[in-house]
């Protein structure tokens, strides 16, 4: 009996700890962001917001019982230890909060508690990755921190810099350049409330506009593939994650595809190459876009105009592949009534001012990404007190209630790919590493691409985009850029490639979860995936030889470049689409044969210029 009541008791204050982290770190976000501490004139570090909202993520994290597949106990014994962590990393962020400037004035000065401090915030932010992620990037991290102790015994010190284990970790938690660099900046501050924007467009009615504008855009008969294509295109750039950008809108579009007659692993392929698409799309990129911005110091402007091209050129490319490889599918049309002006009236365009008012302060007004992002989600609440959708005060609350547990994945995620960045910084491994690189290499470009590419599809999977970013940053990039490469080519070749993870085998999460939905062999939609999504593998290759495609070059270049990247992509897509499809092969079309390779050769000559 008073196990049970201990369980209730444990059970209640897990739920009121939730609850009220849920509310409070949504608010505490914008409320940093928007940099209102400082106009009231109060003294608060950066890392000490940042410590603070780590920890109370990882509190959330316990307290909520997020992930339950990632059990070591029973649950009577994890509920138990969920609430000591709990309350572990509560104590621990305010405590850590309130004497951050003493500590980090005596940063230099190894002591017990700091090294105490430390080393349970980062058990406790390790712990919290586990039950979230699982063990891929717990491993990663893990031998980041012990790693360096056993190649500086390897290498006698000649490829690392030696370092304490406990001078390491206190840098590592308490420093600038570890957890609370600048990944769970970003996470924490962009990240976090161009969450909520995503949330408060979703509760006033965006995905319903998203979908019919789909609809407008490529029509009702035999379409599905293509309102496939937009709307998870759509929905994706506003999320983060490639696999939940497929659960959430596949579906919808995967049974609408296989209603058409396109084969059920196609219809999985299309969708996972679609939704994994919309990480790399502008306006907001996954939110990895702003860390690219960041860490090369240039408006988020510049980083976005760079990616629109090759993203349209990628869809562009998705399209014309679907439009050949599905043409005269055998299938019954949707029977959706057409959509309506007045539905295009009433539904869509009402939510283009969210969107339009985020690039306006984003490209025109040149404001920060953070309150270009809470003024656009203003903007959407508005819209739904007009619609009425968010006239009640509960839906308020659920747009800051649902938004925590995706803040909190990715902040615990960027923290922690913040210990890799630590440690490659103070023992100088991502240095060496690149040497190494660029020594296989041998002054070879097209072999430091192929070691770049499979490097980062490698450590990319299993990894979310974002700490996939950031993890090769510091490894791949540097290579690519003292090969005489330009800083924004390399990191978003780093970041297209760590993106394609999702789709390679043999992990490819977005072509799991889309074969999953379809009921698709996984063999056969991981092949069709590969080559629907071949023009995404060209493309960072492309732009590596003329970073002109990204807009990095006279206005004559990048017109040039880019219209002949566009025909060689678009021709092997054609080629690819209609050799997939049985009734264009049996017609034996000369043009279906001959495009593949003179869109290769198109492609040669560009690399060639």
């Amino acid at each position: 009996m008073n196990l049970v009541i201990s369980d209730e008791r444990g059970a209640r204050a897990s739920r009121f700890f939730t609850s009220i982290i849920a509310l409070v770190l949504p608010l505490v976000a914008m409320i940093y962001a928007l940099n209102i501490p400082s106009r009231l004139g109060w003294m608060f570090y950066l890392e000490q917001y940042l410590i603070l909202f780590s920890t109370l993520c990882c509190a959330f994290i316990f307290a909520s019982g997020m992930n339950q597949s990632h059990l070591w106990f029973n649950r009577a014994v994890d509920g138990t230890l969920r609430l000591l962590f709990t309350l572990a990393s509560i104590g621990l962020g305010v405590y850590a909060t309130i004497h951050y400037e003493s500590i980090l004035f005596s940063i230099g000065f190894i002591t017990p508690d700091k090294v105490f401090m430390a080393t349970l915030g980062t058990i406790l932010l390790l712990e919290a990755l586990r039950r979230v992620t699982g063990y891929a990037l717990l491993v990663l991290c893990i031998v980041a921190i012990l790693g360096p102790a056993v190649l500086s015994w390897i290498s006698d010190g000649a490829w690392i810099r030696p370092i304490r284990l406990d001078r390491l970790t206190t840098l590592i938690f308490f420093g600038q350049g570890g957890i609370h660099g600048l990944p769970l900046q970003v996470a924490a501050t962009v990240v976090a409330v161009f969450v909520i924007f995503g949330k408060c467009l979703i509760e006033s009615g965006g995905g319903d506009a998203i979908q019919t504008l789909a609809r407008r855009l490529v029509g009702q008969s035999q379409g599905g593939d293509k309102i496939a294509i937009t709307a998870s295109g759509l929905f994706g750039s506003l999320s983060g994650s490639a696999s939940a950008n497929v659960a959430t809108t596949g579906v919808m579009t995967i049974p609408l595809m296989v209603s058409q007659g396109i084969p059920p692993f196609r219809a999985a392929a299309i969708e996972a190459v679609a939704s994994t698409g919309g990480l790399i799309l502008p306006p907001i990129m996954a939110a990895t876009g702003f860390l690219i911005a960041e860490y090369l110091t240039i408006p988020y402007a510049d980083v976005a105009a760079a990616a629109l091209v090759p993203a349209l050129l990628f869809y562009a490319s998705v399209l014309v592949y679907c439009h050949f490889a599905n043409r005269n599918s055998a299938g019954s049309a949707t029977d959706e009534s057409p959509v309506s002006s007045d539905s295009i009236t009433r539904i869509v365009i009402p939510f283009l001012g969210p969107i339009a008012l985020l690039i306006i302060f984003l490209f025109v007004l040149y404001q920060s990404a953070s309150a270009s992002a809470i003024a656009a989600a203003v903007g959407a609440l508005l819209i739904g007190l007009w619609n009425g959708k968010t006239r009640h005060w509960r839906v308020w609350v659920r747009v800051l209630h649902d938004s925590t547990p995706q803040i909190v994945e990715i902040a615990v995620i960027c923290a922690c790919a913040g210990i890799i960045m630590g440690v490659l910084g103070a023992t100088g491994v991502g240095a060496s590493l690149s040497r190494v690189i660029l020594s296989l290499a041998d002054g070879s470009l097209p072999i430091l691409i192929l070691i770049s590419a499979v490097a980062c599809i490698v450590l990319g999977m299993g990894v979310p985009v974002t700490a996939t970013y950031v993890i090769l940053i510091g490894l791949i990039a540097p290579a690519l850029v003292g090969f005489g490469i330009p800083d924004l080519a390399a990191h978003l070749f780093v970041f297209y490639f760590g993106t394609l993870s999702f789709l390679t085998p043999p992990v490819c999460l977005s072509v799991f979860v889309a074969a999953n939905l379809a009921r698709s062999k996984m063999t056969q939609t991981a092949l069709e995936a590969l080559k629907i999504a071949l023009p995404a593998y060209l493309l960072p290759v492309v732009f590596l030889y003329q970073p002109a495609l990204i807009g990095l070059g006279t206005w004559a270049e990048i017109l040039g470049f880019t219209t002949a990247t566009a025909t060689g992509l678009l021709l092997v897509a054609y080629g690819i689409g209609s050799q997939s499809n049985k009734a264009m092969t049996s017609r034996s079309h000369l043009w279906s044969r001959m495009a593949i390779p003179l869109g290769s050769a198109v492609l040669l000559g560009v690399l060639s210029l």
